[in-house]
């Protein structure tokens, strides 16, 4: 896609993640996306509440990514932070307790919805912001390069939660909606001729066609995430349609074009 500011993504592979890279800088070698070589939780002294809990979420984190909800056990996360189980269980009330906070409170989160909005906004001289999805689809994608242990986890987990035995069933079957409704609560910028039906398609579109790749990306150490995703959105957001409609550098506030009659929500 010819969309200038996206370029620049892939020209500083440098400045990436370094889980997020295809190549080693130094002799430009594959390297394996290793999400889960960090060493044991060294147990720190008066540590508090707050932080012993982050420190369990990450630990469960990395243990679910692994086994699974059904393989892991609590004894595995207790043993990854250096702590008794029973310890664990000043914390948490059960091993259900523990992947709905992981869940909650690590994966969907204000920061990644924040980070994924911020730079896919253009304001107009009248001072609307209006959103570009095309841009906003590729922060997911530069938000999760952050996080491959989490795109992990998750994956893991979705296949899981097909059962509806699984404690988390709910809260996958109910995702896609939950993240339309709020997609809905945003000022999108769409070509003339989308409606909402369509505009619900095509998100249904990229998000199945995202999380298909985040399962190669995870599992084949020389594919590009980033790349592959560019490549995609040409399929999926076809220049000829798209043109204008892509990234907020397209907009030239100059020209003091209010941008509310170009938006979904303008059309009713």
């Amino acid at each position: 896609m010819s969309i200038a500011a996206w370029d620049s993504f892939l020209e500083e592979q440098d400045s990436w993640p370094v889980a997020s890279r295809t190549e080693d800088s130094n002799n430009h070698t594959t390297t394996a996306r290793d999400t889960l070589a960090d060493t044991t939780f060294v147990k720190r002294k008066r540590m508090s509440r707050e932080e012993r809990r982050w420190q369990i979420l990450q630990a469960a984190v990395k243990v679910i990514a692994v086994k699974g909800f059904w393989g892991m056990s609590l004894q595995d996360v207790s043993d990854e932070l250096g702590i008794t189980e029973a310890a664990l269980y000043h914390y948490i009330s059960s091993k259900d307790d523990l992947i709905n906070m992981v869940l909650s409170e690590c994966y969907d989160t204000p920061d990644a919805d924040e980070y994924n909005a911020v730079t896919a906004a253009a304001v107009d001289a009248d001072g609307h912001r209006a959103y570009y999805y095309p841009r906003y689809c590729l922060n997911i994608v530069l938000y999760n390069l952050q996080r491959p242990e989490l795109v992990q986890l998750y994956s893991v987990l979705n296949g899981e939660a097909l059962s509806p035995a699984h404690p988390a069933h709910s809260f996958f079957i109910g995702r896609h909606l939950r993240q339309w409704e709020m997609i809905c609560s945003m000022n999108w910028l769409l070509p003339p001729g989308i409606n909402e039906d369509q505009f619900y398609d095509l998100y249904t579109l990229a998000m199945s066609a995202m999380d298909g790749l985040q399962y190669r990306w995870l599992s084949d150490d020389s594919m590009s995430l980033l790349e592959q995703w560019i490549s995609v959105s040409e399929i999926i957001f076809p220049e000829a349609q798209w043109r204008g409609f892509t990234d907020p550098s397209e907009y030239d506030p100059s020209n003091q074009r209010c941008l509310l009659p170009l938006t979904l929500s303008a059309r009713g």
